[in-house]
C-alpha cells in the first residue's frame, strides 16, 4: 500500500512528464515491492516557487527547477536490500521518464507497522500484515 506524494516546482511539468513520472514510481514499486498493479495511491503537488524551497546544492548534488521531492510511505517490514533497490530502481525510472539529471531527484522512505494503514471504514486492513505494501 506504498502511498507516493510527488512534490515538483510549479509549470516546470506538463500532463506527460507528470504522467510519466507516475508511472515511473509505480512500475518500480510492482518491480521491487512486487505489490499487485491496482495497489496505486498517489498525490501530486505541484507548488509555486515561493512554496518549494531548496538549496542549490547539498551533499555533492546540484540541483535545478526539474527537482522532485518523493515521499513514500509504506508498510515496515521489508530488508534494508530491498529498500536499497528502490531507492535505485525508482531514480533509473524517474529521471528516464521525466528526462531530468539523477540529482534531480531526492526520495524519502517512511515505514509503520500495518496498524497505522487505514483504507476505509477506521478499519486497520492491513494490521496483520508484517510486509503488505
Amino acid at each position: 500500500m506504498p502511498l507516493a506524494k510527488i512534490h515538483v516546482l510549479e509549470g516546470r511539468y506538463d500532463e506527460r512528464r507528470l504522467g510519466n513520472v507516475s508511472k515511473a514510481v509505480q512500475d518500480a514499486l510492482i518491480s521491487i515491492l512486487k505489490i499487485p498493479s491496482d495497489d496505486f495511491f498517489q498525490i501530486i503537488h505541484e507548488l509555486p516557487r515561493n512554496r518549494f524551497l531548496h538549496t542549490p546544492s547539498f551533499v555533492g548534488m546540484n540541483y535545478t527547477d526539474d527537482f522532485i521531492v518523493l515521499e513514500l510511505a509504506f508498510i515496515s517490514g521489508r530488508p534494508k536490500e530491498t529498500r536499497l533497490a528502490l531507492l535505485k530502481e525508482l531514480n533509473a525510472r524517474i529521471v528516464a521518464g521525466a528526462g531530468i539529471s539523477a540529482d534531480d531527484l531526492m526520495i524519502q522512505l517512511t515505514e509503520a507497522p500495518g496498524e497505522n494503514f487505514s483504507f476505509g471504514r477506521g478499519l486497520a486492513q492491513r494490521a496483520s500484515v508484517s510486509q503488505a505494501g
